[in-house]
């Protein structure tokens, strides 16, 4: 540390009682001129500049300044970081070009923030603060999906939590924090690391633990990952299990069944459950992502329900702490993953359909792209391989749906659907979409995504760095499955015009007034 460094320390240690004492009146009475009424997160600029945006506010807080931010709330760091003090004693350091974002608070202080790019340190946290990860982007255009949340379990904790694309890299310095990385969590002590990235076993690099390495981890200098080596890692690496793994009894590693056969899944009970823990039992298809949660239960047996029939699955069981249904912690390993295959009959069972209905029927569909900067406001297509054209502009929000014809019976969801006429996709039908990495790079403001049954799809608003030349468009895939059958497959590839407004007065479309884009359709 600096000598400016200690100097900016020493004066935050001052002033530290007074800050909290001004903030403690921010949050009751809002901002002097009454706009932020409702109250929200008070805190105090302790160095540098923070860009604060929510609806058409667009303001630049500076060093000395206090703020209140409420939910929806956006923060981000300027060029050279800033310094945040919140009421709850939380000092937050936020590297050149950080995002926040404010996803809930409450009376008593307690803060969730959401980071979506760049560095954040933090000092002096408390379990009152919640820092989460929740970010999408393609990869190998498929869409993935990163989340994570970090919260102390006590009081002056320090962590670093640092994003670069789908990787996530925290580092807890002081204290202990509570990790939770999609169906996994992890109690991560002072000196250790934790990496995360989607659909993949959280690995935390715990100091003074001995343990092999996992054979796609590259331990840090001086820290030794906690994940047990071999072909079944485990997705909650801690060395603080207050239980041992569950041992799997049967049905035997890789054993077939017919369909009229029961599978019923045993295994070990290491030691007595108290009222809020359950043997978790995870149940997913060979090739599907991993550790799909089916059942908590108390007894040491399962019975795979009709619903799973037919296809090769893996399934595994830990022992987890929960109440009312929402899972708190991992309190064991899980055990090793074993294999079972529920074999396909030669005719189909009436509880599971296994063709389409009326047998080899007919497909076709016609796709309508939404918000298009046409007359019509929509643009309609069919056809293997199609050029759009240039049919949006930046500002533009992404979204649509597809009408989808099955012999001789048309399912359309952009209208409510008459009496009789379904309101989804009959099984085993269904719709996926895959966005280009170069669409998810321009489009903001939702998480991008699509409903599979009434196929209707949604990516997002689109940039004012969205404009691109026409050797370089972007695609949208579609694909209607009767179920893992492929029956018709589409992709449609598009330009975007520069939109004239874009960028004055550092502004988007939408900001200072106007009425934005049409929001897209949700599931």
């Amino acid at each position: 540390m600096d000598d400016a460094q200690r100097t900016q320390r020493l004066r935050l240690t001052i002033g530290l009682a007074a800050m909290i004492l001004i903030l403690s009146g921010t949050v009751a009475c809002g901002s002097r001129d009454g706009s932020l009424a409702k109250g929200g997160i008070a805190m105090v600029v302790v160095s540098g500049q923070a860009r604060l945006q929510s609806g058409e506010r667009n303001a630049l807080a500076g060093e000395g300044q206090e703020a209140v931010v409420t939910v929806g709330d956006q923060i981000t760091a300027d060029e050279a970081g800033v310094e945040l003090l919140l009421a709850n004693g939380s000092l937050l350091h936020l590297s050149p070009g950080t995002e926040l974002q404010v996803v809930a608070f409450s009376a008593e202080g307690a803060a969730r923030l959401s980071q979506s790019k760049g560095r954040l340190e933090v000092e002096g946290a408390s379990p009152l603060l919640t820092v989460e990860v929740s970010i999408s982007a393609s990869e190998g255009f498929a869409l993935k999906t990163l989340q994570l949340t970090v919260t102390p379990t006590g009081r002056d904790t320090s962590f670093g939590l640092g994003i670069a694309g789908l990787n996530a890299h925290l580092t807890v310095e002081a204290g202990e924090v509570n990790v939770a990385h999609e169906d996994s969590t992890a109690i991560v002590a002072a000196g250790s690391e934790v990496k995360a990235r989607p659909d993949e076993d959280l690995i935390v690099y715990q100091a003074g633990v001995t343990a092999g390495p996992p054979a796609t981890a590259t331990p840090t200098a001086g820290l030794t990952p906690t994940v047990p080596s071999g072909p079944t890692p485990s997705p909650t690496a801690t060395a603080y299990f207050p239980h041992s793994a569950p041992g799997l009894v049967g049905p035997a590693d890789g054993s077939e069944f017919k369909p009229d056969e029961t599978i019923l899944l045993i295994w070990n009970t290491p030691a007595p459950l108290s009222e809020n823990e359950w043997y978790e039992v995870q149940l997913w298809k060979e090739g599907e992502v991993p550790y799909r949660v089916v059942q908590w239960v108390k007894e040491g047996t399962w019975k795979v329900e009709p619903r799973y029939y037919p296809g090769r699955y893996q399934w595994r069981i830990l022992i987890v702490r929960g109440r009312e249904g929402r899972k708190e912690m991992d309190l064991s390993p899980p055990s090793p993953t074993w294999s079972f295959g529920w074999l396909r009959p030669s005719a189909p069972i009436s509880t599971v359909p296994t063709s389409p209905p009326g047998g080899e029927a007919t497909v076709d569909f016609t796709v309508y792209l939404r918000n298009t900067n046409n007359a019509q406001g929509f643009a309609t297509f069919s056809g293997e391989h199609v050029n759009a054209g240039t049919i949006y502009s930046e500002g533009g929000t992404v979204y649509g749906d597809v009408a989808v014809r099955i012999g001789g019976t048309e399912y359309h969801f952009d209208k409510e659907p008459g009496p009789g006429e379904p309101e989804q996709l009959p099984a085993p039908y269904r719709m996926e979409f895959k966005f280009s990495d170069s669409l998810l790079a321009v489009t903001e403001g939702i998480k991008p995504g699509f409903n599979p049954q009434k196929a209707q799809f949604w990516v997002g608003t689109l940039n004012c760095n969205s404009a691109t030349p026409s050797d370089r468009p972007y695609q949208i895939a579609m694909t209607l499955y009767a179920g893992v059958e492929i029956r018709k497959h589409t992709e449609i590839s598009f330009l975007v015009a520069d939109a004239p407004l874009c960028g004055a007065g550092g502004k988007e479309p939408g900001e200072g007034g106007g009425s934005g884009p049409t929001p897209p359709p949700r599931p």
